[in-house]
């Protein structure tokens, strides 16, 4: 049966697309610019701990986002997986920036950091009512570009998915190469590169997500002097345990791969629970100041050690299990 087509939201894309390059303009500015961080009421976590992932999230998946969109050139109708699937990522990348300016007014509210505010604290936080409504609006955009697109008709098809285009994208510039090199890139063979990584998502999620790691910890070490072992490994950890957790969103909610290679109920249930070990790891390091009556003081780096870890495998147990018994229930 052949698929659907419908046309590409170009407004709700564009407009996403701006939003992102405002909102990275205003994350790096308000987050690397020393003079402007210092009275910035969401300098420090939790609120901190949001836009250092939203900072580097949002341009990527934006970016990746139009290389995808490349292929709709021209105005010609496309298959509704492939709208359906921009439209998502367009939207997801809108929550982002909303999240980010939801921590930042809320830690205005409170005035968080108020002993740090100086003269330029005001501009900082009227700076995030554009950036509110625009989100707002971009958000709309979506939620109307949705409504008009085509009902699914069923599972989606064997190259449904980002991987299939990405390797078609790969294909159709190294045809364009001149023949010296169009040969040697040939042999690339996209498409096997993709299925591979479609039967391996979880692993190859895993590996970008440590080297992303890796290279931001290096880069935070380089910038402000090396650290001891204990703190490179803490700060390789929270940002890989970020990544990780996105890219497992992604690939839910945006199907970077096809859905239903998921193996069984077991190894369903592990890669849940390794997704939510990995999100409790930024998120605990983000909420340990207010979590402190809780869970006591955390004020080396051997006990924020124990709480990451603890917290970890905390999730990752409670998804197990319950990853489990949902199933049992189906």
């Amino acid at each position: 049966m052949t698929e659907r087509t419908t046309r590409l939201p170009v407004a709700a894309l564009r407009f996403s697309f701006a939003l992102a390059a405002a909102f990275t303009v205003f994350a790096y500015v308000t987050t690397q610019v020393r003079a402007v961080r210092t009275g910035s009421p969401w300098q420090d976590d939790p609120y901190d701990a949001v836009v250092s992932f939203t900072v580097f999230l949002v341009p990527a998946l934006s970016a990746l986002t139009a290389l995808r969109a490349l292929l709709c050139r021209g105005g010609r109708p496309q298959p509704a997986h492939r709208v359906d699937q921009l439209l998502r990522a367009a939207c997801l990348s809108t929550v982002l920036v909303a999240a980010t300016t939801a921590a930042d007014c809320t830690a205005a509210v409170l005035h968080a950091d108020h002993a740090y505010w100086n003269g330029g604290t005001p501009w900082l936080i009227a700076s995030l009512v554009p950036l509110a409504v625009a989100a707002a609006v971009g958000l709309l955009l979506q939620w109307q570009a949705f409504g008009r697109l085509p009902r699914p008709t069923g599972r989606l098809p064997e190259n449904g998915d980002w991987l299939a285009d990405l390797a078609l994208l790969v294909e159709l510039v190294t045809a364009r190469l001149p023949g010296p090199l169009r040969h040697p890139a040939a042999r690339l063979a996209p498409g096997t590169a993709a299925q591979f990584a479609r039967h391996h998502i979880t692993a190859v999620a895993a590996t970008a997500s440590l080297t992303a790691g890796l290279g931001l910890a290096v880069d935070q070490a380089v910038g402000e002097g090396a650290p001891g072992p204990l703190l490179f490994v803490i700060k390789v950890g929270i940002a890989s345990g970020g990544f990780f957790a996105f890219c497992t969103l992604c690939n839910s909610v945006l199907r970077i791969a096809v859905p239903g290679r998921t193996g069984g109920r077991w190894r369903r249930a592990i890669r849940r629970a390794a997704a939510a070990a990995a999100l409790a790891v930024p998120v605990a390091t983000g909420l340990r100041d207010p979590l402190r009556p809780v869970i006591g003081p955390v004020d080396t780096l051997g006990e924020l050690a124990g709480l990451l870890l603890g917290a970890a495998l905390l999730a990752g147990a409670v998804t197990f299990a319950a990853a489990l018994a949902r199933q049992e229930g189906d």
